[in-house]
């Protein structure tokens, strides 16, 4: 600790010495051969090395800023775009993605009246709430076996609740789509939800095993002591403890759920469009205003279900 202060002390002493020769060379003529020989000087003495990592720094913040720019900036520009105003053309009202007319949201009014939207909308919402129950229990009841219990093929059955996540999704799309044609099941929500449950599981299983490998087990042995039974420990003592890791595992699931297209659009059946199955078909003609204000939509509410468990995972 001391020797630590020493070294900053010695660094801010350093910056005023640097600082102090510094401007003694400012004060000279840029073009006096003096100048150039007290900066060489002042370089030579420490001040070098100094000045690289001051460089070094703001070539740091440079990146940093380029990258997050490269990563929000296409999405800042769709939801500034999504309350672009229209212009009327003949009979149709259209808008424009590049060039700004003026605030309007108009192509928000124009959602609601239109019912492809909400039947999509509800489709996916639906899918999401059911993917996310069933991914919540039995995501849990894994997590749980896997933690407390031994039991014959542990590491294999622990390897095989991970694959969902590190197989790329089009592959497993595909296996979905196979699997359900060689055994003749109808195409609809229920192949869906059944493929988006195989996914989001592993989700929730990571999350809450993680809040059991941290988990007090003396809590359980102090309430069993005192006479409750195993169910009412575990519905007392263990769930309220995992809620916050299961609440926030059950709210990535929904959003995994609400923002896929790719299983989707392998296992849905006919008739069965979810919202981003929509965007995507409406994407193909070009993109538009109406178009930014559904994609607007969607990052709304899959951003906020995504916050809410970083807020509920980091105070759990």
């Amino acid at each position: 600790m001391v020797h630590d202060r020493q070294l900053s002390l010695d660094d801010v002493s350093n910056h005023r010495k640097l600082s102090s020769r510094l401007s003694s060379v400012h004060s000279l003529d840029r073009h006096s051969p003096r100048h150039n020989t007290r900066l060489h000087e002042i370089l030579g003495q420490g001040g070098g090395a100094w000045l690289l990592r001051k460089l070094w720094d703001k070539i740091q913040k440079a990146y940093v800023i380029s990258v997050f720019a490269a990563l929000y900036a296409p999405i800042a520009i769709l939801v500034l775009f999504s309350f672009n105003e229209g212009v009327t053309v003949g009979a149709r009202r259209i808008g424009s993605t590049v060039v700004w007319n003026g605030f309007s949201t108009e192509w928000y009014v124009k959602l609601l009246n239109t019912p492809a939207i909400w039947s999509s909308l509800v489709n996916s919402s639906t899918i999401a709430v059911v993917t996310s129950t069933l991914s919540a229990v039995l995501g849990t009841i894994s997590a749980y076996a896997v933690v407390r219990y031994d039991f014959k093929g542990k590491t294999l059955f622990y390897v095989f609740m991970l694959v969902p996540i590190i197989i790329p999704e089009i592959t497993e799309a595909l296996s979905l789509l196979l699997f359900y044609v060689t055994f003749g099941v109808k195409l609809g929500l229920h192949t869906i939800v059944i493929g988006h449950a195989t996914f989001c599981i592993s989700f929730v299983f990571t999350v809450v095993k993680a809040r059991l490998a941290d988990y007090d087990r003396s809590l359980e042995e102090a309430a069993l002591s005192l006479g409750a039974t195993p169910i009412q420990t575990f519905v007392k003592v263990t769930l309220p403890i995992l809620a916050p890791g299961i609440l926030a595992g059950t709210l990535l699931a929904f959003t995994q759920s609400f923002d896929d297209l790719i299983k989707a659009s392998f296992t849905t059946g006919a008739g069965v469009i979810t919202l981003p199955m929509l965007i995507f078909s409406k994407i193909k003609f070009g993109v538009s205003p109406e178009i930014n204000a559904v994609a607007t939509i969607t990052l709304l509410v899959s951003g906020s279900l995504a916050l809410l468990s970083y807020k509920i995972s980091s105070r759990s």
